[in-house]
């Protein structure tokens, strides 16, 4: 019997401030066990190391995104390896008795497009296979990170010059690093947690309740939206908006020019961020199930992904991507299909209730165990401090 274990979204990252990963120890335990076991293959869904959210590759020029990327050092990788050896070692062992299926997500994106990273990794981890997505012809099983299929996360390219356009997901994460992380002087967990609450929509009610609970002294939320708002007036995120919605970047640069008040500012940034689905439903298990019908010309999706037109029928499907674990078995005509979110082992902060907030962990894998039969197991570690629930 074959064994398949798929996890994703560990945002490993450099030990700086915007490092948040602290599972080290249980990451290290769950691939000690089953590196034990015999014929374990192991899928990593994308978002292993953030490269987005890492000071060491926070000055990318975006408007010169792929030459930037390609010229990155290959010492990053050391970084990473010296801030969390435990992820390190625990992979090298898993990978001298298996293989591992790196799926890049948008985070990790650079591993894709930087020949000295992907290198630097594989001369650290045997066994190791960074690839755009997977797919098992036998089983129909599609293994993909899932930004592909979020307006906000995925790639483009520009008409005019044929350039990959990066996501505009990535621009805000460095813009906001750059002008709203450095300017605001907060506890260092506030500068972490803020891009952790889900969903985002949530974060205008949330920064109102941090500003009440710690007294800085000024309006977190006010200064969050016009940053945001001077973000969207910038060359790259106009680049992005005509590439991918032309007709709505007319109506912007008015919206955008005419802006007063906190009011006004907070509708426009709800209407710029509603370009996602943001609500609390899995937008990701729409598209598996229009995949799973055969309803999705994945090509258009896959920009910047070298899809090669190898994805046949889909009789189940894993992602990650949006931080919220998930599985799924539909019942359909032919035979039962199943979907599988991944979830992350990133902190996520989430409203209990009116205006409770409580960051947690919730350390999701699943298992397919490959016979006659595909046996499907899912499991999850809930972890929660006291400390961390915040009125």
């Amino acid at each position: 019997m074959e064994r398949y274990l798929f996890l994703s979204d560990l945002h490993v990252g450099d030990g700086r401030r915007k490092d948040d990963f602290e599972q080290d120890y249980y990451f290290e335990k769950l691939i000690k066990d089953f590196s034990e076991n015999p014929n374990v293959t192991l899928f990593i869904v994308g978002d292993v190391f953030e490269f987005v959210e890492s000071e060491l590759t926070l000055e990318i020029d975006l408007d010169n995104y792929e030459k930037d990327v390609e010229n990155l050092s290959a010492d990053i990788i050391d970084e990473y390896e010296k801030s969390h050896p435990l992820v390190f070692s625990a992979l090298r062992k898993i990978g001298k008795r298996g293989k591992i299926y790196y799926i890049v997500g948008n985070h990790d994106y650079y591993i894709f497009k930087n020949k000295k990273l992907l290198e630097r990794l594989l001369e650290k981890i045997p066994n190791l296979q960074v690839l755009p997505y997977y797919y098992n012809e036998k089983l129909k099983l599609f293994v993909v990170h899932g930004n592909q299929f979020d307006p906000v996360n995925n790639f483009s390219i520009e008409k005019e010059t044929g350039k990959l356009v990066p996501p505009l997901g990535e621009y805000i994460v460095k813009y906001m690093m750059k002008n709203f992380d450095s300017s605001v002087k907060v506890p260092k967990q506030i500068a972490k947690d803020y891009d952790n609450v889900r969903p985002t929509l949530d974060l205008f009610d949330w920064f109102e309740v941090i500003s009440k609970k710690y007294d800085i002294g000024i309006d977190l939320l006010r200064f969050w939206i016009d940053e945001f708002l001077n973000m969207m007036k910038t060359k790259e995120a106009k680049k992005w908006m005509k590439t991918n919605y032309p007709f709505w970047s007319m109506f912007s640069k008015i919206f955008l020019n005419n802006f007063g008040g906190i009011k006004f500012g907070e509708l426009l940034v709800r209407i710029i961020m509603n370009f996602r689905t943001l609500k609390k439903t899995d937008y990701l298990l729409k598209k598996a199930k229009r995949i799973l019908n055969n309803k999705i010309d994945l090509e258009k999706y896959m920009v910047g992904y070298n899809f090669k037109h190898d994805v046949g029928g889909v009789d189940g499907i894993i992602m990650g991507h949006i931080h919220k674990h998930n599985f799924k078995v539909f019942n359909m005509p032919e035979s039962p299909k199943f979907y599988i979110n991944c979830g992350s082992w990133k902190p996520v902060v989430e409203r209990i209730k009116g205006k409770v907030f409580h960051k947690k962990n919730e350390l999701f894998y699943a298992v397919l165990n490959v016979g006659k039969d595909v046996e499907i197991i899912t499991s999850t570690v809930s972890m929660l401090k006291k400390r961390e629930v915040i009125f």
